[in-house]
């Protein structure tokens, strides 16, 4: 392989790299990634990486076996790289998948999902 084609591979690499770095990223949530809460929750917030857009942004908690139970409007929150909204129905104790969505300063849509538990006789986790 010669030095020009390694090198026009290596900054191929970068890029790609570097392009797939732009995309947004959950960074907390509440209920918390894979946590435990002790009361029904009654909203859903999520940060991210990077300023989410609003207008592309949404959730929607399911049942562990994926059936859907409310739909989230996702909302501006007084921090940046948050948006939140309220849970519209009360959840029973559970186990519960959070799928939502939002774009990123490039304008792709990112998605992602995590669960949490809502058990009132158990020890909470921490967010």
């Amino acid at each position: 392989m010669t030095a020009a084609r390694i090198t026009v591979l290596a900054l191929t690499g970068a890029l790609l790299t570097g392009a797939a770095s732009m995309h947004t990223h959950l960074e907390k949530a509440e209920p918390a990634v894979d946590g435990t809460v002790t009361a029904a929750p009654t909203q859903v917030r999520l940060w991210f990486s990077e300023r989410p857009e609003v207008a592309l942004s949404g959730a929607t908690v399911l049942k562990a076996d994926n059936s859907p139970v409310a739909v989230v409007k996702l909302a501006a929150t007084d921090d940046t790289l948050s948006v939140g909204g309220a849970i519209p129905v009360a959840l029973a104790p559970g186990k519960y998948v959070v799928a939502w969505k939002t774009g990123s300063r490039d304008g792709h849509v990112v998605r992602g999902r995590y669960t949490f538990t809502f058990d009132p006789a158990a020890q909470p986790t921490k967010p």
